[in-house]
Parts: structure tokens; sequence; C-alpha cells
């Protein structure tokens, strides 16, 4: 068995990352304060993507001044609140070639980042999943686990 290496936690704020005195800000924002004065559609978006990727294992929210961050062990994606829509971000060792992908950003010889923006609810779908489960594998070095069906809507029942 492989063991994982102990993740560096800063002694000022309390964050842990990959690498010792990894470079960061210490300005932690609340996940509320990113959604003050926007749509509340906007929040649902954000709690349906947060409940859907809490299924995959566990997930450390990591809010600061510029976004809020996803992570497993390491982090895997992102959350950037705009005044009409959420930016999300994603990591992926494949080339994506669909139209909703507005961001794509080679991150060395086997990583790509990805923008996909989502304005609703029901924005949060398979696809998205999918490509947010591959990035979650990728990056805690362990498969998702299997998701529980019975226990959320479909995307039909979303959009009623």
């Amino acid at each position: 068995m492989t063991r994982q290496p102990t993740l560096w936690k800063c002694p000022a704020c309390g964050r842990r990352f990959a690498k010792r005195n990894q470079w960061h800000s210490c300005k932690a924002q609340s996940v509320k304060h990113h959604f003050r004065g926007k749509d509340p559609k906007l929040r649902e978006t954000y709690d349906v993507l947060i409940t859907r990727l809490r299924e995959l294992g566990p997930l450390r929210i990591d809010a600061v001044k510029s976004g809020i961050n996803l992570a497993s062990k390491y982090h895997f994606g992102g959350v950037s609140v705009r005044q009409d829509y959420l930016r999300v971000g994603f990591l992926s060792d494949a080339v994506i070639v669909d139209e909703r992908i507005v961001k794509r950003e080679r991150l060395g010889p086997a990583k790509v980042g990805y923008g996909v923006i989502l304005r609703a609810p029901n924005d949060v779908d398979e696809q998205l999943l999918g490509w947010f489960k591959r990035a979650y594998e990728l990056q805690s070095g362990r498969p998702a686990r299997p998701a529980d069906r019975s226990k959320r809507r479909t995307d039909a029942q979303r959009r009623r």
C-alpha cells in the first residue's frame, strides 16, 4: 500500500497544501460572502453542484477572495461567482470538445484546465458531473465513490 504524503498546513491561515510553503493568499472569504447580492438561483446551482460532488468522496471547500476552491486531497476544481452566472473549472487528462467549454488551458504535458458556465441548477447534469468525477479521481489518486442514485432527483425532476 502506498502511503499518501502529508499535506503542509499554513501556520497563518490553517489551509492545507501539497507543497511546503506553497504560495497562496491567507485571505479567506466565506461562501456566503461570494453570493452576497447575487441572484438566489446561483446559490441554488452551487448547492446542487456541491451536493452532487460530495457523492464522489471527501470534499473540502476552500473559499478565498478570488473564488471557491474544490479539493479532495488536492485541488481539482473551482467556482467563480459572477453577477449572473457561475464559472466552474476542473482538470482533465483528456481533450474535451464540447460547446459548453468556454475556457481551455494546457497546464502541463498531461493536464488541461477547463471552464464551463452554469446559470441554473439543471446545468449541473451528468455530463458536467462526469468531468468533475474524472478531475476528482486525477487529483485524489483514488476512484470516486459510485453515486447512490436513489437519494437524488433526476435531471428531469429538477427541471419541473
